[in-house]
C-alpha cells in the first residue's frame, strides 16, 4: 500500500541515493537544495514523499510555499528552478504525489500550485509552454567545437584578442565580485536578482558541485558564471557581466571555457537554463553553441495565472514597464537593501 507524507523525516543518505539513482533526478531534488532555498530565501518546504508497502522511498515532489502580499500565496516546485517536477517509480505514484499537492494547495488556501517539468503532465493541471531551455548534448568524441556556430567561434576569438582571461575561482572575494556583477546586470534589465546569501548558501551546501568562472580584462573582473554539476549534467543557470565591457565578449569566453571543461571532464549535457519565449537575443546566444531548444512545461492548479507571461504590450505590460523602469534608476546601494526583500515575492 502506498503511503504519502508531507515533510516526514527522511534520512539524508536515503533521499540523496534515490535522487542520484533515478533517471530524472536533478540537483534541484536533493536535500541540499532544500537547505539552500530554506536558509537563503526563508521559504517553508512542503515536500511530499511516497513510500511503498515495505517502507522504501518510491517518490518525491519538492514544494515550497511562497507567501506574498504582492504575488499571492503559492506552492511551487521549485522556486528559481527551471524544472523540478515529481520523481517517482511509476506514473501512478506521480499522480498520487500531484493529487496530494493539489489537496495541500486547497487546504492552505493558496492562489495556485505550480509544477515545472521537462515533460508534460495532464492530471487535471493547466499548462503553459512560455519558457524553454537550451541544452547542448556533448558527444562522446568531445568534438563540440565543430558544432559551434561561426558567430560563437568569432566571439571566442575576439575575446582572446581583447585579452579576456577566464579562471575558476573558489574564494569569497571571487563570489562577492560575481554577486556585485549579478546585481549590476539585473538592474540593467530592471528586475530583482537572487541575493548574495543565496549563492553563498548554495556553495556551502553544494560544495564541489558548484564552479564559479570569472572573466577579467586588464585585471578587472568583468563577467562571471556559476555552473552546478550533477549526474553528468552542467546547469549553467547563473551568469552576469558588466555592460561596460561587453565589446570584449567576456560572456562568450566564459561559456566556451565552461563547455570545454565539461567536455574534458566527461559530462554529457550542458544546460543553459530557462529562457522566455520572447527573449530572442538570449535564445540566439544559447543556440549558437549548438544547444537545442527544449520546451519547459509549467503546470498550474486550479488554473493558469495571468502572470505567467509579463504581457509587455497590454495593461499588465504597462505596470511591468513602470516597475522595471523604476528598478533601473535605483542606486546600487539602495538595490542591495531592497533586492533580498523583493526577490522573496518572486519564484
Amino acid at each position: 500500500m502506498l503511503a504519502l507524507e508531507v515533510n516526514p523525516r527522511i534520512p539524508t543518505e536515503e533521499w540523496s541515493s534515490y535522487v542520484e539513482t533515478h533517471s530524472e533526478g536533478t540537483h534541484y531534488h536533493l536535500p541540499q537544495w532544500q537547505a539552500v532555498i530554506s536558509q537563503s530565501l526563508g521559504h517553508k518546504p512542503f515536500y511530499v514523499f511516497a513510500k511503498d508497502e515495505t517502507g522504501k522511498l518510491c517518490g518525491v515532489l519538492p514544494l515550497f510555499h511562497i507567501r506574498s502580499v504582492f504575488t499571492g500565496s503559492r506552492l511551487i516546485s521549485l522556486p528559481f528552478a527551471h524544472a523540478c517536477g515529481p520523481l517517482a517509480d511509476s506514473p501512478e505514484i506521480i499522480e498520487a504525489l500531484v493529487n496530494t499537492a493539489k489537496s495541500l494547495c486547497c487546504q492552505m488556501k493558496c492562489r495556485h500550485l505550480e509544477i515545472k517539468t521537462t515533460r508534460p503532465l495532464s492530471l487535471g493541471l493547466e499548462v503553459s509552454e512560455f519558457f524553454h531551455s537550451y541544452v547542448l548534448e556533448i558527444p562522446e568524441s568531445r568534438t563540440v567545437w565543430e558544432r559551434v556556430d561561426r558567430r560563437a567561434r568569432w566571439a571566442v576569438g575576439k575575446a582572446g584578442r581583447e585579452g579576456v582571461m577566464v579562471r575558476v575561482d573558489d574564494s569569497d572575494r571571487g563570489l562577492d565580485a560575481f554577486c556585485h556583477l549579478n546585481l549590476l546586470n539585473k538592474r540593467r534589465h530592471g528586475v530583482p536578482t537572487l541575493p548574495a546569501d543565496f549563492f553563498r548558501t548554495m556553495r556551502q551546501h553544494m560544495k564541489s558541485r558548484c564552479r564559479l568562472y570569472l572573466a577579467e580584462v586588464e585585471g578587472a573582473i568583468v563577467a562571471g558564471a556559476i555552473g552546478v554539476r550533477f549526474k553528468g549534467v552542467v546547469d549553467y543557470a547563473y551568469a552576469a557581466s558588466d555592460p561596460r565591457y561587453l565589446q570584449h565578449y567576456p560572456n562568450d569566453a566564459l561559456a566556451w571555457q565552461a563547455i570545454e571543461d565539461s567536455c574534458k571532464e566527461g559530462y554529457r549535457c550542458f544546460d543553459f537554463g530557462k529562457t522566455d519565449s520572447d527573449n530572442v537575443a538570449l535564445a540566439q546566444f544559447k543556440k549558437k553553441w549548438g544547444a537545442e531548444k527544449k520546451t519547459l512545461y509549467y503546470h498550474y492548479y486550479p488554473e493558469l495565472p495571468g502572470s505567467v507571461s509579463p504581457d509587455r504590450y497590454g495593461v499588465k505590460g504597462t505596470r511591468y514597464r513602470l516597475a522595471t523602469g523604476l528598478w533601473k534608476r535605483l542606486p546600487l546601494v539602495v538595490l542591495e537593501v531592497l533586492n533580498p526583500i523583493a526577490i522573496r515575492h518572486l519564484g
